[in-house]
């Protein structure tokens, strides 16, 4: 019998995670976790965190730095295999986050070369421009180190699949 697979209850957007789960007869049932957002019943040692975007990461680990960390230590404490899926397909391992083009920090620059050339002063510019892909490389290889994070990618299309993979719960190709 192929193990029933707990999803957060606080996971929002996971209709493609669902649907694909159903396609293949494997039961979930929603329940709070206290950390990430999917694991097994029956195992509940390994727990996949879903990111919807390279956006949500930096939100993560900037603007939400305490929380995550939080979590990560009490995936650590645990015993807990935390894996971070990214569904992000251009990438595959950690190290090419370093060519991530932060789309905010794109902008930030373009505001910032019309601020020097007198135009759009209107427009308020933080200080300091936004994470570039190589600060978000080393905040993540930081966190791989200090608390055992596994950061993962894949194709929107291929979660469900691959969320199945890391937890271990055999699927058919």
């Amino acid at each position: 019998m192929r193990p029933t697979i707990i999803c957060d209850s606080r996971e929002q957007k996971w209709d493609h995670v669902k649907e694909w789960l159903e396609g293949q007869g494997l039961l979930w049932m929603r329940s709070k976790l206290p950390v990430g957002d999917y694991t097994r019943m029956d195992n509940m040692s390994v727990v996949v965190d879903r990111k919807q975007s390279m956006g949500e990461v930096e939100n993560n680990l900037v603007h939400q730095h305490d929380r995550f960390r939080r979590e990560c230590e009490l995936a650590q404490e645990h015993g807990i295999r935390l894996v971070v899926l990214i569904e992000d397909g251009r990438f595959h391992t950690v190290d090419d986050v370093e060519y991530w083009e932060n789309p905010r920090r794109a902008a930030w620059v373009r505001l910032d070369r019309l601020h020097a050339e007198g135009k759009m002063l209107h427009r308020k510019i933080k200080q300091k421009p936004p994470i570039s892909g190589n600060q978000m490389r080393k905040i993540m290889q930081a966190m791989q180190e200090r608390y055992g994070v596994e950061w993962r990618f894949c194709l929107h299309r291929k979660t469900g699949e691959t969320i199945c993979k890391i937890l271990g719960v055999e699927v058919e190709d």
